[in-house]
């Protein structure tokens, strides 16, 4: 039997978020055996207020390398004593790509502060009959191919893992709910520091950008292939709001009245300007 774990990475701005998630999760979803909110020990005393029987708090500093300091008064930079200073956004990667060695699980599910379960959900389901995880992997969107960011995620990936051509450029594994095995992760980290002969955090921490849901998919397409123990999906199980043009409150009640009945849950993107209490409020007007 498979130990499933729920990954929140969160910081305070995305508490009220965060709280919509963690009841969500305690009203629609089982078969996971524990959810994990990650935030910074400073913001530890707020997310206090969501700890439950299964739902518990990890700090960044405690997953994290002891050459990696956050910088007091940033949000955005971590100080790296082996190179340039760590944008929060690369950092947050690298406590993704950690949960291997911090948390004892077989399986590990990603969800944002600002995804919100909407329907029953069996974590169980991620695998199949055989025992495979499920992985996203849809088809690239020509706006992504042409977006010189994206192209370069591909490029280091490809540098990474000695990947050549088009071939291993033909889906995005970027999502929500995305589930990743431990022993496939374990290979993608031992791999990258195989190949640079130190530490992966201290290689990707002096990488300027990437994707930590496109390098582990590529690698357990095209580098593991059979072995990785997942199978391929193009089906996503979260309505992600990033496909859909929203710019008002309307546009938003459009989008979450249209969400199709497949999907367990909706991401309604932090940065949209959506106020928590809004989104909550109109998903309880449409159940």
């Amino acid at each position: 039997m498979s130990r499933i774990a729920l990954i929140t990475p969160s910081y305070a701005p995305d508490f009220d978020r965060c709280r919509i998630l963690c009841d969500s999760v305690e009203r629609f979803l089982c078969g996971h055996d524990e959810h994990l909110i990650i935030v910074d020990r400073q913001d530890q005393a707020l997310f206090s207020r969501l700890v439950t029987a299964r739902t518990r708090l990890l700090l960044k500093e405690e997953i994290l390398p002891g050459w990696l300091h956050k910088i007091p008064f940033s949000r955005k930079w971590w100080l790296n004593l082996h190179g340039l200073p760590v944008r929060g956004w690369i950092l947050q990667q690298i406590v993704k790509l950690s949960v291997a060695e911090a948390i004892d699980a077989d399986l590990f599910v990603f969800a944002d502060s600002d995804v919100v379960f909407i329907r029953p959900f069996d974590c169980a389901d991620v695998l199949d009959a055989q025992g495979r995880a499920r992985l996203y992997a849809g088809p690239r969107k020509p706006e992504d191919i042409a977006d010189p960011r994206h192209r370069a995620w591909y490029r280091f990936a490809g540098k990474l893992f000695g990947l050549s051509g088009e071939g291993f450029q033909q889906h995005d594994y970027i999502s929500q709910l995305v589930v990743w095995r431990r022993d496939t992760l374990e290979q993608l980290t031992s791999r990258i520091a195989a190949q640079a002969g130190r530490s992966w955090q201290r290689v990707l921490a002096n990488t300027l950008d990437f994707s930590e849901y496109e390098l582990y998919g590529i690698f357990a397409e095209h580098v593991l292939g059979a072995h990785s123990g997942h199978f391929l999906t193009d089906t996503e199980l979260s309505y992600c709001s990033w496909h859909h043009p929203i710019s008002s409150r309307e546009d938003l009640l459009g989008f979450l009245r249209d969400i199709p009945d497949r999907y367990p849950a909706v991401l309604i993107q932090s940065n949209l300007g959506i106020e928590p209490a809004d989104y909550a409020r109109i998903l309880g007007q449409l159940e």
